[in-house]
């Protein structure tokens, strides 16, 4: 029996994702993806807000299962209906058979995105770390009044230069792509427009989205992971966001090397800041 494409995903909680994908079911966690064909499930159990894969096994054995808490349950009672009522006309499904072999699993790498977003992510909580610890410093030095251009002045200082490190980063991999991948031309899909298709070193076909126009469109791709691809920009574009990057990132590293020095002025000329002599 065919499963309807109106089966619902179901989305529970931290991040986790199950839905149906082709003849088996896509379990998704933030660092981990399990493909569990439907021959190897004994049923799908819906309890409130749990949805429950109960994985097939020998008799006496374990059963093994997958359990996804804080689903929707109307959508949790939905698809375990469905599901089940699947199963039975499932190919090569064995109840006694042990369905843990039929699962396949593999880690998911972080997106390129991911992986930047994490970095300015570490770089700002460094620099708030640097900002508390010049709070403390100029408290214990006796200035609280410093407290009061520190703090404002360190978190707009911490988000320009989490600005200006993500248009250096964006820069730079267009410009590595540009300069070092491969350049050619993807074409757009007709029947869904600003949709393109360029095929990579290996013969795959592989998309990329833009509204640019045109039947086609320039993109850069790395030869060693061709999925990695921008659209090149004008070079008055490039250089724009690489002045407004430099400016950014600069500025605000200026701007923290001034707090610094405020710092340590509140110890060894406190007069100076005060206005005593």
């Amino acid at each position: 029996m065919p499963i309807t494409p109106s089966t619902p995903v179901i989305q529970g909680s931290r991040k986790t994702c199950l839905q149906l994908d082709g003849d088996a079911l896509l379990l998704s966690r933030p660092h981990e993806e399990a493909l569990i064909p439907l021959a190897a499930i004994e049923q799908i159990t819906a309890a409130g807000r749990t949805v429950t894969v109960e994985l097939t096994a020998p008799a006496g054995a374990t059963r093994y299962v997958h359990r996804i808490d804080g689903v929707s349950e109307a959508a949790a009672t939905m698809f375990a209906a469905t599901v089940n009522a699947a199963l039975p006309g499932t190919a090569g499904r064995d109840t006694t058979a042990d369905g843990t072999a039929l699962v396949e699993t593999h880690p998911l790498r972080l997106t390129r995105r991911a992986r930047k977003l994490r970095r300015i992510m570490w770089g700002s909580a460094g620099a708030l770390g640097l900002l508390a610890a010049l709070c403390v410093l100029v408290a214990v030095a006796g200035q609280p009044i410093l407290l009061l251009s520190l703090i404002p002045g360190g978190l707009v200082s911490t988000a320009i230069l989490a600005i200006g490190a993500n248009a250096l980063a964006n820069w730079y991999r267009e410009w590595r792509l540009t300069r070092h991948g491969i350049t050619t031309f993807a074409a757009e899909v007709p029947e869904r427009p600003g949709m393109y298709l360029y095929t990579d070193p290996a013969g795959l076909i592989r998309h990329v989205s833009t509204w640019a126009g045109g039947m086609a469109v320039k993109v850069s791709y790395d030869p060693a992971d061709p999925g990695n691809v921008a659209l090149p920009r004008a070079a008055l574009f490039r250089r724009g966001e690489l002045c407004l990057g430099l400016f950014f990132t600069l500025f605000g590293l200026a701007a923290f090397v001034g707090m610094i020095a405020l710092t340590v002025m509140a110890f060894v000329d406190p007069g100076s800041i005060s206005g005593t002599t």
